[in-house]
C-alpha cells in the first residue's frame, strides 16, 4: 500500500472540502446581505449648505449700509447648516425639514425671501412609482407630482461617506428660464451600494444606493447620521394627502406665468 500517494489524495480531498465549505459560507453571506440591504428600513439626517455668494448676487446686495449687512449676515446665517430628515422602509420614503426655533420663525430671512431651503415634504413609493411634493403655493396646499431620476450615468469614481463606500453618478436636469428658453443644470451624487435602496434627499433617487451626498451647483446636501433599524422594526411612511395634486411641469408653467404678469405690471 502507498502511504504517501494516500496521504497526498487525503489532503487533496480536504483542501477540496474546504475550499466548497468557504465558497458555500461566503454565499450564503452574500445572500443574507442582500436580504437585509433589501428590507432595511431606517432614517439619514442631512446638513444643507446653500451658496450664500450666489443668493446673494442674485438679490444685487452688498451689504454696503448697517442694515444690508445686518439682512445679509443674517441670511448667512440661516443658509448654513439646515438640517433634513429622510425616514425609509423597504419600498417608500418620506424627506422633510427638521423644525427649529430660528430658521421656521415668521421673521427668518429665509421665509421672507422664500430662499435657499426645500419646502414642505417628499415622498416617494418604489413600487408604485409614484413621487409626490407636498408644498404651499399662494397659500394653497399642491401635491405635486414629480418625475423619477432613472437616466443617471454612473461614474467609476469613489470616496467614503460614514464609513461607506461611494460612487459618483449625474444627472442632467431639463427646465425653462422665465423666458422659457430651454435649459441645463447638473446635479452630482454620491450614492452607497452596500445600501441597496434607491433613495435620497429632495426629489433625487432611483440610484442602486442611497444617496449620501449630494450636490446641485447652488447648495450640497451630506448625509451627517444614518441610523439602520432590526427588520423586526418597520418604519410607518406617511403618504401626504389633503392637497390639490398638479405635475411639476405645469405648476412650473404656473409660476412663469405669474411672475411674468406681475413684471408687466411693474413696468406700467
Amino acid at each position: 500500500m502507498n502511504f504517501e500517494n494516500s496521504g497526498l489524495e487525503f489532503e487533496a480531498r480536504k483542501e477540496s472540502f474546504m475550499l466548497k465549505t468557504f465558497f458555500l459560507i461566503f454565499f450564503l453571506f452574500v445572500q443574507c446581505f442582500l436580504g437585509v440591504s433589501q428590507n432595511i428600513s431606517g432614517e439619514v439626517i442631512y446638513a444643507k449648505n446653500s451658496n450664500f455668494e450666489d443668493i446673494k448676487n442674485r438679490l444685487n446686495k452688498t451689504g454696503s449700509d448697517a442694515q444690508e449687512k445686518a439682512f445679509l449676515e443674517k441670511l448667512n446665517n440661516e443658509l448654513k447648516d439646515t438640517r433634513y430628515v429622510l425616514t425609509f422602509s423597504k419600498n417608500e420614503s418620506h424627506y422633510t425639514k427638521i423644525k427649529s426655533l430660528s430658521n421656521d420663525s415668521d421673521k427668518s430671512a429665509l421665509s421672507k425671501l422664500n430662499l435657499g431651503s426645500f419646502k414642505g415634504e417628499f415622498y416617494f413609493n418604489l413600487k408604485s412609482k409614484e413621487a409626490i411634493h407636498k408644498k404651499e403655493f399662494l397659500g394653497e396646499t399642491m401635491l405635486v407630482e414629480s418625475p423619477l431620476n432613472p437616466n443617471w450615468n454612473l461614474l467609476k469614481e469613489k470616496k467614503k461617506i460614514l464609513g461607506y463606500e461611494c460612487l459618483k453618478a449625474h444627472l442632467k436636469i431639463q427646465y425653462k428660464d422665465i423666458n422659457n428658453n430651454s435649459k441645463e443644470s447638473l446635479i452630482t451624487a454620491w450614492y452607497s451600494p452596500e445600501l441597496n435602496i434607491p433613495f435620497g434627499p429632495e426629489k433625487y433617487n432611483s440610484l442602486p444606493g442611497l444617496i449620501l451626498e449630494l450636490e446641485d451647483g447652488n447648495s450640497k446636501i451630506v448625509a451627517k447620521e444614518l441610523k439602520l433599524f432590526d427588520q423586526g422594526e418597520k418604519m410607518k411612511i406617511k403618504k401626504p394627502t389633503g392637497g390639490h395634486k398638479i405635475t411639476e411641469s405645469e405648476l412650473e408653467d404656473k409660476a412663469r406665468e405669474m411672475l411674468l404678469e406681475k413684471m408687466k405690471r411693474a413696468k406700467h
